[in-house]
Order: C-alpha cells, then structure tokens, then sequence
C-alpha cells in the first residue's frame, strides 16, 4: 500500500519536473556538464528522479539521477489548476 502512495508522489515530481525543462529534447548544465535530455524525467530504482542524457565527449546515453535540491523544488511547487 505504502509502494503506491510513494509511486503516485513520484509520477506528480516527474510531471512538475517536466514543466520546469527537465524534459526530452532539451538541455540543461548538471554536475559541471553540458548535457542533452534524451527521456523524461522517471523513478529510479535506488530511489529519487533520474533521466537519460547524452554529453558532447561522450557516445551513446546513460541514466542521471537529478540533483535532491531540483527533486525538492518541483516536490514543493504546487500544481497549477485549471480554471
């Protein structure tokens, strides 16, 4: 039960993450690195938010996971309504 909570909490970060640019198709500067974002932003498996990127000097994508402090601010951020 508790796996489902932490699941949908997760999925509503990922969204707001998306809105913040950390989305497919864009690139942002993380850890020193200029990177391209090659996915969505999705649940890692050892826990927090991750992407797959590509960087300039290297072939091919790996996963990242994104900083806590990025994580914790689109966990805070409210969601925007529809009027």
């Amino acid at each position: 039960m508790t796996s489902e909570v932490d699941r949908s909490v997760d999925n509503d970060t990922c969204r707001k993450l998306i809105s913040l640019g950390y989305a497919r198709s864009n690139r942002v500067r993380l850890y020193g690195q200029e990177l391209q974002i090659v996915s969505d932003p999705f649940p890692h498996d050892e826990g927090g938010i991750a992407i797959e990127v590509t960087g300039n000097r290297e072939p091919g994508t790996r996963t990242m996971r994104l900083p806590l402090s990025v994580v914790q601010v689109a966990r805070k951020r409210p969601e925007k309504r529809v009027a």
